[in-house]
């Protein structure tokens, strides 16, 4: 039962450091002029996908890839972002090795065509892979704190959103 407060906390933090590290655009000059919602949150949930598939199968109970996420604003031109999320639940008594993984992703995607990436320290210590894209695009893959999961947040390309969608629906 105390597992809900620490997940909201982990949640709301890792929202904090994605807006602090998305909000580098420059008003709307940092935006994929020809993504749509449905192709924006394409790109993010592939990508979800492909981080996911770093944790050994054999340690893998299931995978959970939220169907829906919310719009981030990029910027004051009607610019925005899809965000997402993805959760590999570990197999109970098991735990997935965090330093090999987030070396292994770093390795896999840092100076991959736009894409940068470097390991960065959770706030409790552990390592945390954070993968920066085009047009303000960004990842977070980490354990989660509780050790029985893996947490993928995704932050899709910026994009412009046409005025007759509206950026408080769920996409």
């Amino acid at each position: 039962m105390t597992h809900r407060p620490l997940n909201t906390l982990v949640l709301g933090v890792i929202v904090i450091l994605l807006l602090a590290s998305c909000n580098s655009t420059n008003e709307g000059s940092n935006v994929d002029e020809s993504l749509t919602v449905t192709e924006a949150k394409n790109v993010a949930q592939v990508m979800e996908r492909e981080l996911a598939a770093f944790v050994p199968q054999d340690l893998v109970a299931y995978t959970d890839q939220r169907s829906a996420g919310v719009l981030l604003r990029c910027s004051t031109q009607g610019t925005y972002q899809w965000t997402g999320s993805t959760t590999v639940r570990i197999v109970a008594g098991k735990r997935v090795d965090a330093a090999a993984m987030t070396s292994d992703i770093v390795a896999a995607y840092d100076g991959r065509g736009t894409l940068a990436a470097s390991v960065e320290r959770t706030s409790d210590g552990e390592p945390r892979a954070h993968i920066v894209g085009p047009a303000g695009a960004g990842y977070l893959v980490s354990e989660d704190p509780d050790r029985t999961g893996v947490r993928i947040a995704s932050f899709s390309p910026c994009f412009h959103l046409p005025a007759d969608m509206s950026p408080g629906d769920t996409y």
